[in-house]
């Protein structure tokens, strides 16, 4: 049985409803930790078939509730600073504290699956990925991919950092990109927007050290996902020859969140099977 390491625990999870987010809160909920889960769509997994098969429940709180914990969730638009203050006032109300904050929302993605129309009236479930340049990217993709990335994660960080410290300490971790340590795979303008997150964190880790608080990031590589899809094609770039999963990803959330990453901070960890050189 896994050691319940999070009990008492409150933890964050933005862009929790579906895929990376649904596996860091389902880990961190069977670690004890009670869940809080942000997301622009709460039932963004019936988006995209791999995720809907992934589901054991209607939605990830459901199945987070199954766990044994409580677990809540909220719809709503982290761009803007003070709509996520206030949710995250309301969750820490709600739950009592926030420990833990896990800034998953975010994605190399212009426009949603579940924002387009298909002709026919259904979503259609394929998104359209940024395609910008770095000496011309349309306003349009810049602005929604940044704000999507770089003030989603800013915006949690802020509206969380004055109630983890009221616990005396706690984590927080970041989600980046191999894009924002290699610029050689031409995904702009995503990769800045990631790449600008590992700064923040080093930064912010350096501010609340003090305080108590361990400020992290992950930078996943290949990793299988509804919205990615399969990429197993690739596994011949990667040392360890195989696309990377969500628990890969999952597994080390569950250090950076735990005692055992109590003198790690402003660091970031890149989770790429070795893809990166």
């Amino acid at each position: 049985m896994t050691e319940r390491k999070l009990d008492g625990k409150v933890a964050l999870i933005t862009g929790g409803a579906r895929g990376l987010g649904r596996g860091y809160a389902l880990r961190l909920a069977g670690l004890g930790a009670d869940i809080a889960i942000i997301d622009r769509n709460l039932k963004a997994a019936n988006v995209y078939e791999f995720e809907r098969q992934l589901l054991s429940a209607d939605t990830v709180i459901a199945e987070c509730e199954a766990l044994g914990i409580r677990a809540m969730g909220m719809e709503l638009d982290l761009t803007d600073r003070d709509t996520t203050e206030k949710a995250v006032g309301e969750i820490a109300s709600q739950l009592g504290r926030i420990d833990i904050a896990v800034c998953n929302a975010g994605g190399g993605t212009f426009v949603f699956a579940d924002e387009r129309d298909a002709p026919d009236g259904a979503n259609d479930t394929q998104d359209l990925v940024t395609t910008g340049l770095p000496s011309d990217t349309p306003e349009e993709m810049l602005t929604r991919v940044l704000d999507i990335n770089v003030k989603t994660c800013m915006n949690t960080c802020m509206a969380v950092v004055p109630h983890i410290k009221k616990q005396g300490g706690g984590k927080i971790v970041t989600v980046s990109s191999t894009a924002g340590i290699d610029a050689r795979g031409g995904y702009h303008p995503y990769g800045t927007s990631k790449a600008a997150i590992i700064h923040y964190t080093r930064a912010l880790a350096q501010e609340v050290g003090p305080d108590n608080i361990n400020v992290n990031s992950i930078a996943p590589g290949i990793i299988r996902t509804g919205r990615l899809g399969d990429r197993s094609e690739r596994a011949k770039e990667i040392a360890l020859r195989r696309e990377g999963t969500i628990e890969d990803c999952a597994k080390v959330v569950e250090f950076l969140t735990t005692d055992l990453s109590d003198y790690v901070t402003g660091r970031t960890i890149i989770i790429d099977g070795g893809y990166l050189r």
